[in-house]
């Protein structure tokens, strides 16, 4: 196996550049080598999404590195048994051993049927390698990770109106910003030190903060006005205040819909889009001349946004016109109900909003005159992961769409849709595609075909889904089900721990033993690494080339004015023992199985190399090797990696007003009426009477509608609902067994304690550091008892992923709770059947325990 140790930065005492992994953010850091041993972290001045600066976790990554329970040697199991609790017998054997066993079983799922291999990580700056390898070897079962459980909803409403994957608000303009069930600015979210500044800067110019959750969360402990919704109504807070903004205020950018927008589309009394005979575009009525156009007819001056209008004896009303009839069905005051959230604060929010957006302003920015809209709105994961979850997502953004606050100054904006060497695209109809670079995976817009699965996380039910990761456990568990003709055998696993991330343990579980085999390659014994057969030591990120970038554009790049930088994660140590980077270890994996040159072949697509660039077939290659061709493929053939000795971080260019604020020179429209739904949702309906399964439609509604979660059901055993919230110092399940986190956790009054409203523990007669019980249907978690006024009073309460029992974890091992252990495995009925988002919310009862 070919390794990179000769292009370490040389030195005794060095300061080496290099990127963070302690969350998914990609912070540039100078990590300080001293005698081959880390000794302190700081913030990397020179890289812009840095700037010197650096966070807990950031600062915390020095003891990982050093942690007396890495793995360090390959380990095989010698009890068959599988299980929570269960003692996997571990051995050392050597490297060739250890892969000599993979192979073995890798060969044989290869010629059976290679769609039986599942890929299992959350490594961002991955994904394309390991993509490569899954494509190489055959299946399309890959990325199994629970990214979902905060994105599946979130993305695709970015994606079909920002055409990126993610969003932010631009809080060096911005007076008035919502954050609606996020922590953006408050080192929490994505590109978080960067957020974390401007945000607090906004706050010294004035600019005014509503937060939307039901904790009253580090950033609602420093907004203005903190709206505790209750969980999993968000749907209907968003429809209500819309309704406000349009059918009460009637305050709406009428020019933005018209210009930039596909309200005025004609539509027919079923939904779809009025379209020319001869070109099937979409029509529109041109109040100037009194004809109707298609979209992109130049002499178009005056869409039409309401009224009826005749087309050859077919009648057809702009789109904006429907959406407003039917925000005017929705009733304030039962909204308000719903949400717990008094009608008298969704008008004062809304009414205040809506003015601080400042609709007809514009601002001066480098020669060009823009919009200025300085109101937004970021959303994710609280409001999201819930069934409807994407009706939810679009609902709260068409706030920011009606105002024309997107992707113009002061706004809401996405991350990067256009750079400088992707671009959105314009569909048929007009409106907005993402670049394939952007998108990845699937386009939602205008979305695949749906068929019979054949993948096992069900994606092709889910014809408009962005990914359905979290739905692999219904295709492992029950394939025949859902037509998918294989059963899954093996797993290769790292960097994400299922475990705990997902729902139920004692369900996944039971999915993890359906496996004949599965590989992990890991730092730590953590609880799902427990059901490996073979375990190879992984690399800390201090000890790893990586793919470049490491920050991916898509997210990892700020949005907004500023420049193109790029940045390379490289080694300051080198591993302990026979520890090596995972992404290495997948082309020996390609080298073993025969099948490199056809990963070559792959990644030579997928990492967008040039063709003077691209790989060698009969060559070995190191991730150094391909990263550096990468780099070389943006920044031409004198880059050299060799350089990045006094910055993590290379600049390409400065951004232009153009890819800064991209909306208003953008042939494309944004959709506000999805009539695309309309014939997906008949395409799903096919294919499920095929499979003769029960699936609820209801999603599938161009316009928004409001759909709620199971928990909403009245229970009166389980009287209270289940939420979960994160904390700065904390990251998945990987930071409690930092031993300076876990000290910060511990001095925290909330982040390992469970927590419930002051009148909710008087009625139950619990008080503050009693041991309780929270069980739900599907599971239970104990924890000790902290009574507070942050809390909604119909929830319980708790932070982050902890509660940990794996025995290679001793810092974290019962420290915490776990909220996933309350929820079942996924079922039909608590899914958003239009983007395969898993509902978060679970009805629970409260207990005190006897101690």
């Amino acid at each position: 196996m070919l390794d990179d140790k000769q292009y370490m930065i040389e030195g005794e005492d060095v300061w080496v550049p290099t990127v963070c992994a302690g969350c998914y953010n990609c912070c540039g850091i100078k990590v300080h080598r001293v005698n081959g041993k880390v000794v302190e972290v700081n913030g990397d001045p020179k890289a812009a999404n840095s700037r010197g600066y650096i966070c807990a976790k950031g600062i915390g990554r020095t003891l990982d590195v050093h942690h007396p329970s890495r793995v360090t040697r390959p380990l095989k199991r010698t009890n068959p048994q599988k299980g929570i609790g269960v003692d996997p017998g571990w051995v050392e054997i050597s490297w060739q051993e250890a892969m000599a066993a993979a192979v073995k079983e890798l060969e044989r799922i290869r010629q059976e049927d290679p769609r039986k291999l599942i890929i299992s990580h959350f490594d961002i700056s991955g994904y394309r390698l390991s993509g490569a390898f899954a494509r190489a070897f055959g299946t399309h079962n890959l990325h199994w990770n629970r990214a979902d459980y905060c994105g599946s909803a979130s993305h695709p409403a970015w994606l079909i109106t920002n055409g990126t994957l993610n969003s932010e608000i631009d809080f060096v303009r911005c007076k008035y910003a919502v954050l609606w069930g996020t922590q953006l600015g408050h080192m929490v979210n994505t590109i978080a030190l960067v957020a974390g500044s401007e945000m607090a800067e906004a706050r010294r110019e004035g600019a005014k903060l509503v937060v939307i959750d039901p904790f009253c969360s580090h950033a609602a402990s420093k907004a203005d006005e903190w709206l505790p919704v209750k969980p999993g109504t968000d749907g209907a807070l968003a429809l209500a205040m819309l309704h406000v903004m349009v059918n009460e205020l009637g305050i709406y950018d009428v020019q933005f819909i018209k210009q930039q927008t596909n309200g005025p589309y004609l539509l027919k009394p079923d939904g779809y889009y009025l379209r020319d005979p001869a070109s099937n575009k979409p029509l529109l009525w041109d109040r100037n001349d009194g004809q109707a156009k298609t979209f992109d007819d130049d002499s178009l001056k005056d869409p039409a946004i309401e009224g009826e209008y005749d087309i050859s004896g077919q009648p057809g009303n702009p789109a904006f016109q429907v959406l407003k009839a039917h925000l005017s069905t929705v009733d304030v005051s039962k909204m308000a109900q719903i949400c717990t959230i008094p009608p008298e604060r969704i008008r004062k929010v809304t009414r205040e909003f809506c003015q601080a957006a400042g609709i007809g302003r514009t601002i001066e920015i480098d020669g060009y005159t823009l919009p200025y809209r300085p109101a937004g709105i970021d959303y994710k994961r609280g409001g999201a992961a819930h069934k409807g979850g994407m009706n939810t997502c679009f609902a709260i953004h068409l706030l920011n769409l009606l105002l024309g606050a997107v992707d113009v100054p002061g706004g809401q904006r996405g991350v990067n849709p256009v750079g400088p060497y992707w671009d959105a695209g314009v569909s048929e109809d007009g409106l907005i595609i993402p670049s394939d670079f952007i998108a990845k995976y699937n386009k939602p817009y205008p979305g695949r075909k749906a068929r019979v699965p054949q993948t096992l996380d069900l994606q092709e039910l889910f014809p408009t889904a962005l990914f359905t990761r979290g739905l692999y456990p219904l295709g492992i568990d029950d394939p025949e089900k859902f037509g998918i003709p294989y059963q899954a055998e093996a797993m290769i696993h790292g960097r994400t721990n299922h475990m705990m991330n997902s729902h139920s343990p004692e369900a996944m579980a039971t999915t993890l033993k359906k496996l004949k085999f599965q590989l992990s390659i890991s730092m730590f014994i953590d609880e799902t690494t427990e059901f490996a057969d073979i375990i190879l030591p992984d690399a800390h990120d201090f000890e790893r080339w990586d793919m470049f970038p490491a920050n991916d554009p898509y997210a990892f790049i700020s949005p907004g004015q500023g420049s193109w930088y790029f940045l390379l994660r490289q080694p300051v140590v080198e591993p302990p023992g026979q520890a090596t980077p995972w992404m290495q270890v997948y082309l020996e994996l390609a080298q073993h199985l025969g099948i490199l040159d056809d990963m070559y072949q792959f990644g030579n697509e997928m990492w967008h190399l040039s063709d003077e660039l691209k790989l060698a077939q009969g060559q070995n290659y190191t991730v150094r090797d391909i990263a550096e061709r990468q780099a070389r493929t943006i920044f031409g053939p004198n880059l050299d990696l060799a350089d990045f000795t006094d910055s993590s971080s290379v600049v390409l260019r400065g951004k232009t007003v153009k890819e800064a604020f991209p909306r208003m020179f953008m042939p494309s429209r944004v959709p506000i009426y999805l009539e695309y739904y309309l014939d997906h949702k008949q395409d799903v309906k096919k294919i499920l009477e095929e499979l003769d399964l029960e699936w609820d439609l209801t999603p599938y509604s161009p316009v928004p509608v409001w759909i709620p979660c199971e928990a909403h059901r009245e229970d009166q055993d389980y009287d209270l609902i289940a939420t979960n919230s994160k904390v700065p110092t904390h990251q998945f399940s990987i930071t409690t067994e930092n031993i300076w986190i876990d000290e910060l956790s511990k001095d925290n009054p909330y982040t390992y304690n469970v927590m419930v409203h002051t009148s909710t523990a008087e009625k139950k007669d619990l008080k503050t550091g009693d041991r309780v019980c929270v069980e739900s249907r599907y599971g239970q978690y104990t924890g000790r008892l902290k009574v507070t006024e942050l809390v909604h009073p119909a929830c319980v309460n708790c932070c982050g992923t902890f509660g940990h029992w794996a025995k290679g974890m001793p810092i974290s091992k019962n420290k915490g709770v776990l909220h996933n252990a309350l929820l079942p495995k996924p079922t039909l009925d608590r899914i958003d059947t239009l983007s395969g988002q898993i509902d978060m919310c679970v009805r629970v009862k409260i207990s005190k325990v006897e101690e």
